[in-house]
């Protein structure tokens, strides 16, 4: 069988990606606070043309992986009794009375269901964060079947700002406060300071910019929100999203060091869209048709894709999870691949660690000596 790390080397080759960093991890219950058990860690081909080789700690451009962080800050506010699912956004965001898109709840929100329509460029009409929030208010709804999954960011822009609301300070405070604080995610964050650029992978040589963008966020919309936003924004290691994904898992098996009651980590990873065109839990890709598990993840299965080449996939009856970053954008969103190799790097995660906790791949390993 072929190993993770011989696959990822053979698409930094076939110029999938530069480079990518990675982990894969267990649980067994056994850890110390929020530290994951962490079966295999790799680091392999370089940060962009003409710079050195990705690191454990290189920086990678999560895109879309941001919106699982607003997730778990909506999920710690709802044990809190400060939201329920059946809020709308009027409630939250007062330009929203009297406009169509009020009375969308963080459920449709949270799950790609409301009338948002998706894949607008607003970017390329709204100049500062003012008018691309106006542009959301008042962009056109989506006509096709009520409550079918269509994903869109202006979904997550939206959450973004109503998390602010609910806490009284501003979306990276609320970010940290809710989640990088907690589990210890001392290298994620938004905007990161130059002092950190030479750990940071580059990503596209962008038209739009006119130049390759390394340490500035590559999402055209959270651009122009600042860098902070809803739907992309953060950056993080391969390493610091594993304690992300060790806590989600601990959660859902009702372990001390859960990051969440198991009753709403069931309720977060469950799939609310059978039948709706896409499978989607509350803020995360369930497995089903869209195949970014891969062929051996459990049906039950779920995680995140990121555009720039990132993601994280958790499995709670393998008792594993798995995370990949890449800058697969680099120099040229045009690199293919990208699907392919994730699906397989999760099959090779599977067969080599999957199928139980880490004491008991410790056991089997032992049995075979």
């Amino acid at each position: 069988m072929q190993s993770v790390e011989t696959f990822v080397k053979s698409c930094v080759r076939a110029g999938i990606f530069p480079g990518a960093s990675w982990v894969i991890g267990g649980s067994n219950g056994n850890g110390l606070g929020h530290c994951p058990d962490i079966l295999e860690q790799g680091a392999a081909g370089v940060l962009g043309k003409g710079l050195g080789p990705v690191q454990q700690d290189s920086l990678y451009d999560l895109a879309s992986l941001t919106k699982l962080f607003v997730t778990l800050a909506l999920m710690r506010q709802m044990e809190e009794g400060l939201i329920r699912l059946e809020d709308t956004v009027d409630y939250f965001l007062p330009a929203y009375k009297n406009n169509p898109k009020g009375g969308i709840s963080l459920f449709q929100l949270l799950t790609h269901t409301s009338c948002l329509s998706g894949g607008t460029e607003l970017y390329r009409h709204a100049h500062t964060r003012e008018d691309l929030l106006e542009a959301i208010r008042w962009s056109s709804l989506r006509s096709d079947s009520p409550g079918r999954v269509v994903y869109t960011c202006e979904a997550f822009i939206l959450l973004g700002e109503i998390l602010p609301v609910i806490e009284g300070i501003d979306l990276a405070a609320v970010i940290s406060k809710r989640v990088l604080e907690p589990l210890q995610m001392n290298d994620t964050c938004f905007n990161p300071p130059a002092s950190l650029l030479e750990r940071i992978a580059p990503t596209e040589d962008c038209p739009w910019r006119g130049k390759i963008v390394r340490g500035q966020v590559h999402d055209e919309s959270a651009v122009i929100m600042g860098g902070v936003s809803g739907n992309a924004g953060l950056f993080s290691t391969a390493v610091d999203m594993v304690r992300l994904a060790a806590v989600v898992l601990a959660s859902l098996e009702g372990r001390e060091e859960g990051f969440l009651h198991r009753i709403t980590a069931e309720l977060m990873t469950r799939n609310h869209t059978a039948g709706k065109g896409e499978n989607r839990g509350l803020g995360w890709m369930i497995a089903g048709p869209s195949r970014a598990a891969g062929d051996l993840m459990s049906p039950g299965s779920f995680g995140h894709t990121g555009f720039t080449g990132t993601s994280l996939w958790i499995d709670p009856e393998n008792h594993l999870y798995a995370v990949l970053l890449s800058n697969r954008v680099h120099p040229s969103r045009d690199n293919g691949g990208i699907s392919r190799a994730r699906q397989i790097f999760h099959n090779l995660a599977v067969l080599q660690y999957g199928g139980g906790s880490a004491d008991e791949q410790q056991k089997k390993e032992h049995s075979n000596d």
